[in-house]
């Protein structure tokens, strides 16, 4: 079989001079033998196009420029052959591997513009605490846990939400409840929003903390009103714990990597925009690709604020399509951080001290760096959550592109959570791609009348507002520090509700967004974001093919149907990265 299509084109063109050369004493006059050039021909390219895999009888959303509907996907090479009905498909193409969808649902394969694969894999080894809704449940989870552990050894677990926790029993988490369920470990319980940590008398003696340990600047060390220490530690003062938690070796942490990219495809995630990465990280990414041992794609951005990685990577140039895996071609800044801990650069004053949030960087650092990304043909992203920094970012990267007259920049404004519509407008004029992140929005509606004005409500996740004036969004989880499922995330999206709670005064309900628009947020419109629109995102022709099998029809179902949404085979450059023992009569 050829598979080479400039050598088909040879034997073809070789095959019909044998054929009419006079040399041969061949005349060609019959219909037969023409009939046989042609058959020859057509056998010829057929062999050279067949397909590896074909995927027939599904309900395949392409996310196409039309949105269209197909049926059926062929693939050779890792790329999509051709995109249609079941009956095109199979008139034109034949394989060895033929999977029957049996009516499942298709999309493209899921593209995360925000997550941290590094921390992800090492959060493999802790307990996931995000679905907690009580101390019981908590307890179980630290018990199930200790089965597989060796006394002695450290036990962690992250994400417990102290808004799904009833208030009564949030009291009682102390030392004394750790205690009894695990004395005979170290045990440490860090929140969902990093600022507060759980921990037992065990660990508090393995790290020498004890009522007379200072609470460092920042923090504070809860203590009850004998003066014992309760085991809680809050803000900076979780340092003390964390600083100390054990680490892992290059070597056990690329094996752990190579455990935490195959959990993330089980998500339907095909790819992640990481700004987490540093040289090591890199590398490790680098060794499993080159071992192939890395199912998953990755656009790394670095750090601004690491001049060592900006150096080394503005003299050094993009790097895109490393073995198709992996692309470094942006750079990043945090001008301020999450509202939930007043870390949020807010216009109005907060209610409780610290009033003011001082920003990380200088507007001078965001145009040093911003200039020296555009002349290096670097993409640059900006973290703005509260309404002052979106407005002094905006300021700044207006400034930076009228002096640079970049074009074609998709700078990309990530949270962007307080907005006002003068800066919508903005967003609208600079061309900017603004990056949402809806769990953490979900929480700070909640919580915007305990922490500052209560007029702030009307700013707060305006996406519907975002969309029309950037005409896309992207949408990232922040894995693993909020829920990485992207199903919640786009329910989220789309209803501006709680999973569990309906909430009947929420500002903005107008703000939701419409499923099809949810959905591009976490495919093609990233692959936009990234410069990669022509490869990946959508389900078309000669485009990789990264797409996922789904248990639901989500586009004609309850918007509930989202949250029991299961994901039943992810397939990245046309391998299966992950199967759930895919089974459609079950659907």
């Amino acid at each position: 079989m050829v598979k080479n299509k400039d050598l088909n084109n040879k034997l073809i063109l070789l095959s019909y001079e044998n054929l009419i050369n006079p040399s041969n004493k061949m005349k060609l006059k019959s219909t037969g033998i023409k009939t046989l050039v042609l058959l020859l021909l057509l056998t010829i390219y057929s062999c050279g196009d067949k397909p590896e895999t074909l995927y027939i009888n599904g309900k395949i959303y392409t996310m196409d420029g039309s949105n269209s509907v197909a049926e059926a996907i062929a693939i050779r090479q890792g790329k999509i052959l051709e995109v249609g009905s079941t009956k095109e498909i199979t008139e034109k193409y034949s394989s060895d591997d033929v999977f029957d969808l049996k009516g499942a649902v298709v999309l493209p394969g899921f593209i995360d513009s925000e997550g941290s694969i590094i921390e992800f894999s090492k959060n493999l080894n802790y307990i996931n605490l995000s679905y907690a809704k009580s101390l019981d449940e908590i307890k179980s989870l630290i018990l199930e846990k200790a089965r597989n552990t060796y006394e002695g050894e450290w036990i962690g677990g992250y994400g417990w939400n102290e808004l799904n926790i009833p208030e009564e029993e949030l009291v009682q988490m102390d030392k004394k409840f750790l205690d009894k369920i695990a004395p005979n470990y170290s045990v440490y319980l860090v929140n969902a929003n990093l600022n507060t940590v759980l921990v037992n008398s065990r660990l508090m003696r393995t790290l020498g903390i004890n009522k007379d340990t200072p609470a460092p600047a920042g923090g504070e060390i809860e203590k009850y009103s004998n003066g014992e220490l309760t085991g809680v530690f809050y803000d900076e003062a979780v340092n003390l714990i964390r600083d100390n938690i054990p680490g892992l070796l290059k070597n056990e942490m690329q094996t752990q990597v190579e455990k935490g990219v195959k959990e993330i495809v089980k998500y339907g995630i095909t790819e992640v925009h990481d700004k987490t990465l540093g040289k090591e990280g890199l590398e490790i990414f680098k060794a499993l690709i080159d071992s192939n041992r890395f199912p998953l794609r990755v656009y790394a951005i670095i750090s601004g604020e690491d001049s060592s990685m900006v150096d080394t990577y503005f003299n050094k140039g993009i790097e895109t399509g490393y073995k198709d895996k992996l692309t470094v071609r942006a750079v990043s800044m945090d001008y301020d951080g999450l509202f939930e801990i007043q870390d949020a650069a807010m216009t109005e004053d907060y209610l409780a001290d610290p009033k003011r949030k001082v920003p990380y960087v200088t507007e001078e650092d965001i145009e040093r760096v911003y200039t020296r990304a555009i002349d290096k043909k670097f993409q640059f992203y900006i973290k703005a959550v509260g309404d002052r920094a979106v407005s002094s970012s905006l300021n700044v990267m207006d400034k930076v592109l009228k002096k640079t007259n970049a074009k074609d920049q998709r700078t990309v404004i990530e949270y962007c959570e307080f907005v006002t519509p003068k800066d919508l407008n903005k967003i609208s004029e600079l061309s900017l791609i603004p990056s949402v992140r809806p769990d953490v929005t979900m929480y700070d509606l909640q919580i915007v009348p305990q922490l500052i004005n209560s007029e702030y409500g009307v700013k707060t996740g305006l996406w519907n507002s975002l969309l029309r004036s950037a005409g896309k969004i992207t949408t990232g989880s922040d894995f693993p520090f909020h829920q990485i499922n992207p199903f919640l995330q786009i329910y989220y999206l789309t209803t501006r509700q709680l999973t569990d709670t309906v909430l009947t005064s929420i500002p903005n309900p107008d703000q939701k967004i419409s499923l099809l628009d949810a959905v591009k947020s976490y495919t093609i419109w990233p692959a936009y974001a990234s410069f990669e629109e022509n490869t990946k995102g959508s389900i078309e022709k000669g485009k990789f093919a990264d797409f996922i099998v789904i248990s639901k029809d989500i586009f004609n179902s309850d918007p509930k149907a989202m949250l029991e949404t299961k994901v039943l085979r992810t397939v990245v450059n046309g391998r299966v990265a992950y199967d759930n023992i895919f089974d459609p009569e079950k659907l």
